[in-house]
């Protein structure tokens, strides 16, 4: 069965639920004491970690702050070693994501890329965003790259996750450990967990696109061309609203997934 159909059924099983989950003892805890748990997966980004290691260090000391490695062939195990905790487990950005979760120790779990770094602030933002009742959430994302182009893009980003609820991947989604186990976690899919979860996510309570910033490198624009990865993309999106099958999609996902 389509994976989306099997996301569709388990969010409306979950309607009946929603009162249980957002259960006020969770507004009893103080903001600052609920700790934040930031679940990274990796696979072969010895490169990126070397660039972002400052930025990683930093929210180490805010964070429990966990790399899951998808079977990595350079120096990335490595290297995350000296940043955070380590885990290994099989190549799957849902999968490693989800093997993160279970090892996780926070109250609240926050999902990153590699090349995508928070600051001290934004951790903050994500304590305060939960204490005042949202189940979770994403970031304002920023572009690492100067031309406009790319803020008319980030734009575009910010107005479609507030007005949909629906959250990418690189935008940094952030949920409540509980309500995360409760969804079932991210779909183990080729692609698209990030759009499935977040489609279960708004149904389980209020979510935010908040105004801190995610900085993400512009990488795969850059190395693809702009106009040809946007294009890409598209009809990815389109393919994916067709209801085609994830492992063909697969096929088109420039991603070292």
């Amino acid at each position: 069965m389509n994976s989306s159909v099997v996301a569709e059924g388990e969010m409306k099983r979950l309607e009946g639920k929603n009162a249980l989950i957002i259960g006020s003892s969770w507004k009893i805890k103080m903001a600052a004491k609920l700790n934040i748990s930031i679940i990274i997966p990796v696979l072969n980004e010895e490169e990126m970690l070397l660039k972002m290691s400052d930025r990683f260090s930093e929210l180490k000391q805010t964070a429990e702050v966990i790399f899951v490695d998808g079977e990595s062939s350079d120096g990335t195990v490595e290297l995350a070693s000296q940043l955070g905790k380590v885990l290994k487990g099989k190549k799957g950005r849902g999968v490693q994501m989800n093997l993160g979760a279970k090892k996780a120790t926070g109250d609240i779990l926050l999902f990153l890329h590699a090349d995508a770094y928070i600051n001290k602030r934004a951790v903050s933002s994500v304590r305060e965003c939960i204490h005042k009742g949202a189940v979770g959430g994403c970031f304002t994302q920023r572009l690492n790259n100067k031309f406009a182009v790319y803020r008319y893009m980030e734009r575009q980003g910010t107005v479609r996750a507030k007005k949909t609820k629906i959250f990418y991947g690189d935008q940094g989604i952030f949920v409540r450990r509980d309500i995360f186990f409760a969804l079932g976690g991210y779909p183990e899919v080729p692609v698209m967990e990030d759009i499935l979860f977040s489609r279960k996510l708004r149904r389980a309570g209020k979510v935010e696109c908040l105004d801190d910033r995610i900085y993400v490198s512009a990488r795969r624009w850059e190395k693809h061309g702009f106009f040809k990865t946007n294009i890409l993309y598209n009809i990815i999106l389109l393919l994916f609203s067709l209801h085609i099958p994830l492992r063909i999609i697969k096929y088109l996902y420039k991603d070292k997934r």
